[in-house]
């Protein structure tokens, strides 16, 4: 039983199930070298097809992730509700809520069309299986996760005129108790922020969380409380004064109240207050049900001091990000839709090494292509591991390439450069190289055995740290041994690894902790600011070219240098 899912928006992609395990996933990004492409996902889909051996004929269902229509008969009573709640407010607030609801018309049609043209003319019009918009990352977070009964949480912009759900998840079934409407969006409320401060809403919003380190809350707080809040499990906004349900729109009067603040007090009130706002949201839920697991998806929680504040909530027992926690995983939680419908079971993640891989063979072609800019050795497994550790001593940047691609916002060693964290400086030589923003902090990756040393609290079963989607408070030592992955909050966002995980990538790190004592490395991703991480060695050589880098390490086996 092959299912395809796709989505056809923001950082579209696709995946590819079989017998109810993903087996390939991918996003345009990555291939068309597009960052976050919307465009229609054919080198994706392809990508799909091509590693399975088969046709799109041989696929049995095509999940479609994008529906984006009006939510349901279900939810109309309460959305008119709320729309006569926000049109009490006074002719700007209703002003405002009808152009919401036109936009999301106007926006939404297109895409649906593109989709459905794609379908008829493939010939799979019959095939398909259309999804809600937060269905899908509602079940992307329960199905994926650890958990046989759990709180499941979904909070992003917008899509299917919602920005959120609660839903209650027990062994297969997956049942929604509540949902907010893009009237009331913390991802708008934290987008139009972040354009305010002259940062790309829907992409650099991680920037704002970053900065928030920098500043004070307290001084434009209650502002930030006059926009957005929770009260009786539901995210409301003040829909008109400061607040509009918009990334790119901010009132006059935002404007000018802000206008006083530096812009690392403002950062610091949007994140203090969207992690209370959450907290209290969630908060709410857990002592309702008495669930004490949570499971999360949706943009919101690419927030990795959120997904912190959410683990130290009161009742809160574990913890479980979609690794691909935005609308680029929205294709896998179609595709798991329809997998359950059929009864074939959960896919439970346990790593995303998903994507694709380079053989031996074509690693070579390529680099003959530039056999006068670079060259390759060849080394034993051991040989390499001490290679690097030698490289890494001597202020080298390494780029690991290796295996298949990961699936989702987060490099995982297979597409990472490497460095040592001895000192701040290796801060301000990274970000020059890789032409980054100097207050973005750089994360940490260590090993299962070094990690209780590192990071207060932090226990084996916590499987957000396989993925790099939560943050911890870091350990006196580990401050002094790694400052250079220590944010100035004292936080850091670990990846933490076991040999089963990724042998090669682990006997570094473990051999980096035998012979100089150092608890960590930096892990960050392969690729320059602003350019998706590198997919295919030509990328990662190009990468070496441009100076990203100062060699690459391939499949395990292999360096490429500069000649």
């Amino acid at each position: 039983m092959y299912i395809l899912g796709i989505h056809n928006c923001y950082d579209s992609g696709a995946v590819l199930f079989k017998d109810g395990e993903c087996i390939f996933a991918i996003n345009e990004e990555r291939l068309s070298r597009i960052k976050l492409d919307g465009e229609f996902p054919n080198k994706a889909i392809q990508a799909c097809l091509d590693f399975a051996g088969i046709s799109l004929n041989e696929v049995d269902v095509v999940s479609y992730a994008w529906h984006y229509r009006f939510p349901y008969e279900e939810h109309l009573h309460d959305y008119v509700k709320r729309a006569l709640e926000i049109a009490e407010g006074g002719e700007e607030a209703k002003r405002i809520m009808l152009e919401r609801i036109k936009i999301e018309v106007e926006r939404s049609v297109p895409r649906r069309e593109q989709f459905e043209k794609w379908a008829k003319e493939k010939g799979v019009t019959q095939k398909v299986e259309f999804y809600d918009h937060h269905h899908a990352h509602a079940a992307s977070a329960y199905y994926t996760s650890p958990f046989d009964e759990a709180l499941v949480f979904t909070l992003d912009a917008a899509g299917s005129f919602r920005s959120g759900t609660v839903s209650i998840g027990k062994g297969n079934k997956l049942e929604e108790i509540s949902c907010n409407y893009t009237w009331d969006s913390l991802g708008f409320f934290y987008g139009q922020i972040t354009d305010m401060l002259g940062f790309k809403p829907h992409r650099h919003e991680g920037k704002i969380t970053g900065l928030a380190a920098h500043g004070n809350p307290a001084k434009c707080l209650p502002i930030m409380r006059e926009m957005i809040y929770a009260k009786d499990g539901k995210v409301c906004a003040k829909v008109g004064k400061y607040y509009k349900p918009f990334f790119w729109q901010q009132t006059d009067e935002l404007k000018v109240v802000l206008r006083e603040f530096t812009r690392e007090d403002i950062a610091a009130a949007v994140q203090r207050h969207t992690e209370e706002v959450i907290s209290q949201y969630v908060k709410y839920y857990v002592d309702k049900f008495g669930i004490n697991k949570v499971a999360c998806a949706g943009g919101i929680f690419a927030n990795v001091r959120v997904n912190q504040c959410v683990r130290e909530v009161p009742g809160v027992d574990d913890l479980y990000i979609f690794p691909h926690m935005g609308d680029g995983g929205l294709s896998a939680g179609a595709c798991l839709l329809s997998a359950v419908k059929r009864d074939l079971g959960r896919w439970r993640v346990k790593q995303v090494y998903l994507g694709n891989e380079e053989s031996d063979e074509k690693i070579k072609v390529e680099v003959n292509k530039y056999n006068d800019s670079i060259q390759l050795t060849e080394y034993s497994h051991s040989d390499l591991v001490n290679k690097v550790i030698e490289l890494l001593k001597n202020n080298t940047v390494v780029g690991l390439f290796q295996g298949r691609m990961e699936y989702g916002p987060r490099a995982l060693g297979n597409r990472t450069v490497l460095y040592h964290c001895n000192d701040k400086g290796a801060n301000d030589l990274l970000n020059k190289r890789l032409k980054r923003t100097e207050f973005m902090p750089f994360a940490p990756v260590t090993t299962k055995e070094i990690a209780p040393r590192c990071f207060v609290g932090w226990k084996p079963n916590h499987i957000t740290t396989n993925f790099m989607t939560e943050c911890y408070n870091c350990t006196e030592e580990m401050k002094l041994n790694s400052p250079a992955v220590v944010h100035v909050d004292g936080t850091a966002r670990p990846q933490i690894v076991g040999r089963d995980d990724n042998p090669f990538y682990y006997d570094i790190i473990s051999s980096w902790y035998k012979e100089t004592g150092g608890l960590c490395l930096i892990n960050t991703s392969f690729n320059q600011h602003e350019e998706p991480i590198v997919c295919t060695v030509e990328d990662a050589i190009e990468s070496l070219l441009g100076d990203n880098v100062d060699c690459v390490v391939v499949n395990g086996k292999y360096i490429i240098r500069k000649v």
